[in-house]
């Protein structure tokens, strides 16, 4: 008892400095929860039909709401390299087909739970490349999605498929990996920069 007694300040001192290490972690742990939470999660996804035709879908699994700012698709062709083409309109629409208000565009809000069909994979390429041949798609090898927004903090997703084939025609696109890459501000500012404005 007698050495406790003798000890009791470093005790002390060593206990407050545990406990404030304790405490320092549990706050990071907590601080980098609320950033996570309040950072843009958008999921990109194709769904409702196979091949050309099915709807790429737009997600968004965040807990805040997220202003579509821009819609890009980025072609692979053999021969010509990487192609990347604002697809943010939806161009193949009739005036019959969209209607009042924003349904002519993929751009506008979107809240949390929310989703959006940015139209079928056949309507992209037509937008992306009006003289490429959407029905064969020739020399294409892998076609990526981007999507930049706006909101507490920009963010962005990309994701890329891989085109299949069955005797020359598209059979259906092969996600090349499982979930959707997170895109930073930085990566945001970078494609802007990369690609110019759509206005």
């Amino acid at each position: 008892m007698t050495w406790f007694a003798d000890n009791s300040t470093v005790i002390q001192t060593l206990t407050a400095i545990a406990t404030a290490l304790i405490w320092a972690v549990y706050l990071q742990m907590l601080l980098s929860g609320v950033l996570r939470q309040r950072r843009p999660t958008l999921s990109i996804n194709r769904g409702a039909g196979e091949g050309l035709q099915a709807q790429i879908i737009l997600s968004n699994l965040g807990y805040e709401p997220i202003y579509v700012q821009d819609v890009l698709v980025a072609l692979d062709v053999d021969g010509d390299g990487t192609r990347t083409s604002y697809v943010t309109d939806r161009r193949e629409l009739s005036d019959d087909q969209t209607g009042p208000g924003l349904s002519g565009t993929t751009q506008g809000p979107m809240k949390m739970g929310d989703y959006i069909s940015l139209g079928t994979v056949q309507g992209i390429l037509t937008r992306a490349a009006p003289n490429f041949d959407t029905t064969r798609l020739p020399g294409l090898n892998e076609i990526t999605f981007i999507v930049l927004g706006t909101g507490q903090k920009p963010g962005g997703a990309r994701k890329s498929y891989r085109v299949v084939r069955d005797r020359g025609e598209v059979r259906h696109l092969q996600p090349t990996r499982l979930d959707t890459e997170r895109l930073s501000a930085r990566q945001c500012r970078r494609i802007h920069e990369d690609q110019g404005s759509d206005v």
